[in-house]
């Protein structure tokens, strides 16, 4: 299971090591308020005492909200498919149910691995990264999702 935090600290450990204390203090939260803190706009303050200016440059926002957002796809194409083979009552009962803790990225295509590279290269540079800091950076992220093992390849395996 490869879960979205993990590869948020292992890419900043390898591209922004000085970020990990943040990195660490939000893996304390579970991953919608992580989001919601790490989207903020206005004056308000994150809870680790950074305000919002302090985040928009850094690394972890940018790669934490992209692998969020390729996490919550993958999980509503499994919805949408498990629906479809007719399983009328999942859409009641995943509302009803309580957010998971960690957010999980399914196995990514091709084309969707050159998606999250562009979304990570958008979002670095719209934050003021150098651009070939940025492509460095997505570059990194999307070698960790592509040898990441996934629960169908270790299934495969054995």
């Amino acid at each position: 299971m490869v879960k979205v935090r993990d590869v948020v600290r292992e890419v900043v450990a390898e591209r922004a090591a000085h970020e990990l204390p943040l990195v660490d203090s939000l893996r304390q939260f579970d991953d919608d308020r992580v989001v919601r803190t790490l989207s903020r706009q206005g004056q308000r303050e994150v809870p680790l005492g950074f305000g919002y200016a302090e985040v928009v440059s850094l690394v972890t926002p940018v790669v934490w909200l992209v692998l969020d957002q390729a996490a919550r796809r993958g999980v509503d194409m499994a919805t949408e498919s498990a629906l479809a083979r007719g399983r009328a009552g999942l859409r009641r009962l995943l509302r009803r149910a309580p957010a998971g803790p960690d957010r999980v990225l399914v196995e990514l295509a091709r084309d969707e691995l050159a998606l999250v590279r562009t979304h990570i290269l958008e979002r670095a540079t719209e934050r003021g990264m150098a651009r070939e800091e940025a492509e460095a950076l997505a570059d990194s992220v999307v070698a960790r999702l592509a040898t990441a093992a996934h629960p169908a390849q270790a299934d495969q395996a054995e």
